[in-house]
């Protein structure tokens, strides 16, 4: 039931975010806050709300940055665990939001195939991750596997 209601909070959240800008302070504010007034354990929402923003940073949103408390993250289980949910939802979110973004370019591709390819190009150079980006989410991937085991 809870992690229902985070959903459709997190739903609701990207919806009016996506009316007004993405302010990343006043998202995780906010959903932190939300997390908090329904019973969540602080270590958790701070983990998820951290979680969320290297989620969302990992997902090409260049608006956040990527946030992890190694220390915390590796003595705290719910930090960890809320951390590993809020990355994953986050960037899943962040990921459709790109991909909604990017369905007006590609329907002008067949109109306009060169122009269209040389923007799709420059749009993937874009969403290229950095070399940090990339070692954390390999970190993040082996830390996961192995959880799953």
């Amino acid at each position: 039931m809870k992690v229902s209601l985070l959903f459709f909070a997190g739903g609701v959240l990207i919806a009016l975010a996506g009316c007004t800008g993405l302010d990343p302070d006043r998202y995780l504010h906010n959903l932190q806050r939300f997390m908090l007034s329904q019973g969540n354990p602080p270590a958790y929402v701070a983990g998820y709300t951290d979680g969320c923003s290297a989620g969302r940073r990992l997902g090409g949103d260049k608006h956040f940055i990527y946030r992890k408390n190694n220390t915390r993250f590796e003595k705290d289980a719910l930090y960890a665990r809320g951390w590993q949910e809020g990355q994953i939802n986050c960037r899943n979110e962040a990921l459709e939001e790109e991909q909604r973004n990017l369905k007006p370019l590609s329907l002008r591709k067949a109109k306009t195939n060169n122009t269209s390819n040389m923007q799709i190009s420059e749009v993937n150079d874009e969403r290229k991750l950095s070399e940090a980006d990339k070692a954390a989410e390999a970190e993040m991937r082996e830390i996961w596997e192995e959880l799953r085991k």
